[in-house]
């Protein structure tokens, strides 16, 4: 992506995610030199490019992990974040996300312990656990939010946990 320009001045782009670590730079070796290849870049130019203009390189990383981060956003269907007593369970639709969030007193069973699941499902109306309910439309910064849940310690699922509750939260 170019960044807009003003008379002779470039306006810098501002990041939308974070910037890819260097192990995941390795990982995309391939796809980030097919980036660099659709600029017309090619491995001699890039590597003038780093030695001779840090903000130029700069610039085309951010580029590049902002695109990874887009497009593996997309792919997010559902997240998961836990500690001992909050277990939140994330739906993501276009624009929108629904929230399960399980709160238990501390004297019950941690959510990390093996048998929480059966321990849950049998004391799902005990006074000492809450369940809560919650859709939002983020519109637009849609992706955003769920980039921060991720940053948060949000990690993806395969929905199963989610599912299961809400299936058994209708009855």
């Amino acid at each position: 992506m170019t960044p807009p320009c003003v008379g002779f001045f470039f306006i810098k782009s501002i990041m939308e995610y974070a910037r890819l670590t260097k192990e995941q730079f390795e990982a995309l070796h391939e796809e980030f030199s097919l980036f660099l290849a659709a600029q017309s870049i090619d491995k001699r130019e890039w590597d003038r490019i780093k030695s001779n203009k840090p903000s130029l390189t700069n610039e085309k990383l951010d580029a590049f992990s902002d695109m990874v981060w887009d497009d593996a956003l997309d792919k997010i269907n559902y997240l998961e974040h836990r500690n001992d007593h909050l277990l939140f369970l994330f739906k993501c639709y276009d624009q929108k996300i629904d929230l399960i969030l399980i709160k238990q007193t501390k004297d019950c069973p941690s959510f990390f312990e093996e048998n929480h699941k059966n321990w849950l499902i049998k004391n799902i109306r005990d006074d000492r656990v809450s369940v809560f309910e919650s859709s939002r439309d983020f519109g637009a910064i849609y992706k955003k939010e769920i980039f921060q849940l991720i940053q948060k310690g949000a990690v993806t699922t395969d929905g199963s946990a989610y599912e299961d509750l809400k299936s058994f939260l209708s009855k």
